[in-house]
């Protein structure tokens, strides 16, 4: 039933007609239930691309899946009580302890009888290897994650050895972590986010260790399901690359880490890009949850809207395009100003909010009234209102044709007053990217001329699309379908754009294009995060403002929209969350199944 029902799927998509479902090797298999057998809960579900890797050091995409599969000491989970998300123990007995009122050095108990899926007994000594492995300066995995332990951007930098760092099991049960000076975070709840992200899930040692090159520069762990051993409460027990991944939720005493807070007993994902098939499966029955922001189906019933905290738009290469027309800041402000997003929202995205903003329209801050209790709207703040793109307002709209011709015209003379053609690079994971990408295409070469001002669309392997605009590689000129990451409750606080120090990201593709505008964006995130203004919320929400407004004038990134998707689900599952829930997408682990 199970193969009939994925060739269904995939006849559905215009696919390759599947021959045979692969089987789990034996690192991958989950020892047989004891139990009574019950009605199985199978969650199916599309997924636009599967799946890079299912090594949580090097991922960059994918990080509910991989956190389904691989486990972390805490994990981020929905409270139906509260309506809101948190995070939780999940390998670890109870939530962190300070060991004094300096929040320096914190112990963190692991919980004994989890094991990996086969059989290995997972402590305090699996976790400090994984930390070890993750930040090791030959491997430089992209999500490394030492830089807030004492001594760990000296281990990151190959400075000193790990016995050094800061972070140790100093017995089987127990992890004690020592952070580095001015790194010490404010309560338990910042070290579980430290610890709880899809980077610092455990990797099996023996596994993980037959997997790293002879000298030591790479390592092939989870590049396929016999080079993976899962710790979580699910395994992956059947993966066809690009196609196919099935997760089996574990029957076995050891992988019932928050058992009871997650529902499937398999999850079945198609890969299907074309988002129009997606809705006929969910039509057909054939999944249980979809998201259909197309037109046609703004009268569909009992739909859920999910807002994203990401903005999405497109980057410009102002460092070695092909022409040198994308480094002057004069083409940057007239793409800026010179998009129509409320037409693109409209036409494209009409889920999504249409903004020319760095932060979110729905981003919060402390008020610095009552920072412990209370929250102001950023963008309603004097601090937000008075930022200025050279001088010019900043609107949610963004959209002023004559002020972007104006800055063309600057910009084509001083670039000798040729005709350009430059290429924008887009994903290739979803019929929206590339409708998105043609819309810009459409947009930027009528306001300025496609004969002087020409864009080639060419499409792009999502699963490289990343490195591509990579600050070591930049090999691009505009990139039409990528975004970033922003937090909706600390907008200051977000690594993307940092260029020097300990949380400079090693694969990182934010970039600022001013030498003195990435200067004083590092000093005021780091005054922000560790140092002199890390408790003051006044000082904090003013460094924030000037930080957009640096993004804005400087950054290699115009933003064009804030994410929205419409889900749907079949009456199978209830996914617990309600509309306009920022973290929708948690709801489908934790859906009760009818």
């Amino acid at each position: 039933m199970k193969k009939a029902m994925r060739l269904v799927a995939m006849l559905l998509a215009c696919a390759m007609v599947f021959t045979a479902c692969s089987s789990a090797p034996a690192s991958s298999e989950a020892p047989e239930s004891t139990g009574t057998e019950t009605t199985e809960k199978v969650l199916r579900l599309t997924h636009p691309d599967i799946i890079e890797t299912l090594n949580p050091q090097t991922t960059a995409t994918n990080y509910e899946l991989l956190l389904d599969m691989n486990a972390s000491l805490f994990r981020e989970i929905y409270n139906p009580e509260t309506g809101k998300t948190q995070f939780v123990p999940r390998l670890a007995a109870g939530v962190p302890e300070a060991k004094d009122e300096t929040n320096k050095v914190w112990t963190i108990k692991v919980a004994e009888g989890y094991t990996f899926v086969d059989g290995t007994p997972i402590d305090a000594h699996t976790v400090e290897y994984t930390m070890k492995v993750l930040n090791d300066p030959k491997l430089a995995n992209r999500n490394s994650n030492a830089s807030d332990m004492m001594n760990g951007a000296a281990y990151l930098a190959g400075e000193c050895e790990w016995s050094e760092v800061g972070f140790k099991a100093i017995d089987d049960y127990t992890i004690e972590l020592t952070y580095a000076d001015d790194y010490e975070p404010e309560n338990a709840l910042n070290v579980m986010e430290y610890l709880g992200w899809v980077g610092a899930c455990i990797v099996h040692p023996e596994m993980y260790e037959s997997c790293i090159s002879e000298d030591g520069m790479s390592c092939t762990y989870g590049s396929s399901l016999d080079t993976f051993v899962a710790s979580a409460l699910y395994y992956p027990s059947d993966l066809i690359q690009g196609q196919y991944l099935e997760l089996t939720r574990r029957t076995d005493e050891g992988g019932q880490m928050q058992a009871d807070i997650f529902t499937p007993d398999r999850v079945e994902y198609q890969c299907v890009t074309d988002a129009n098939t997606q809705v006929q499966m969910f039509e057909q029955g054939l999944i249980d949850a979809v998201v259909a922001n197309q037109a046609q189906y703004d009268e569909y019933p009992g739909a859920r809207i999910q807002l994203r905290a990401d903005n999405m738009g497109f980057y410009i290469n102002g460092e070695k395009p092909s022409n040198d027309i994308l480094k002057d800041v004069n083409m940057r402000y007239a793409l800026y100003w010179g998009i129509d997003r409320e037409a693109i929202v409209k036409a494209v995205y009409p889920t999504s909010v249409a903004s020319a903003y760095q932060y979110l329209t729905i981003a919060t801050m402390p008020d610095p009234a009552d920072p412990e209790n209370a929250k102001l709207h950023y963008r309603s703040t004097p601090e937000a209102q008075a930022i200025r793109i050279d001088g010019h307002e900043v609107t949610q709209a963004g959209y002023d044709k004559e002020l972007a011709l104006d800055y063309f015209e600057k910009a084509y003379a001083a670039n000798g007053g040729q005709p350009v053609k430059v290429t924008a690079i887009y994903s290739d994971s979803s019929d929206a990217y590339k409708e998105f990408a043609e819309v810009l295409q459409s947009q930027i070469q009528e306001l300025f001329g496609a004969d002087r001002f020409a864009i080639e669309l060419q499409a792009c392997p999502s699963a490289t699309i990343y490195t591509e605009i990579s600050r070591e590689v930049m090999n691009f000129d505009l990139c039409f379908s990528c975004g970033w990451y922003n937090s909706a409750d600390y907008p200051w606080n977000n690594t993307n754009w940092v260029y020097s120090g300990p949380y400079t990201y090693n694969t990182q593709y934010c970039y600022i294009q001013s030498e003195a505008a990435r200067e004083e964006w590092d000093e005021l995130f780091y005054r922000s995060a560790l140092y002199e203004d890390k408790r003051d919320a006044q000082k904090k929400l003013e460094n924030c403002a000037r930080m957009e407004e640096i993004l804005l004038n400087d950054a290699c990134f115009i933003p064009v929209y804030n994410r929205g998707y419409r889900w749907f689900f079949s009456d199978r599952i209830d996914p617990l969350l309600q509309e306009g829930d920022i973290d929708l997408e948690f709801c489908l682990m934790q859906a009760k199944f009818n």
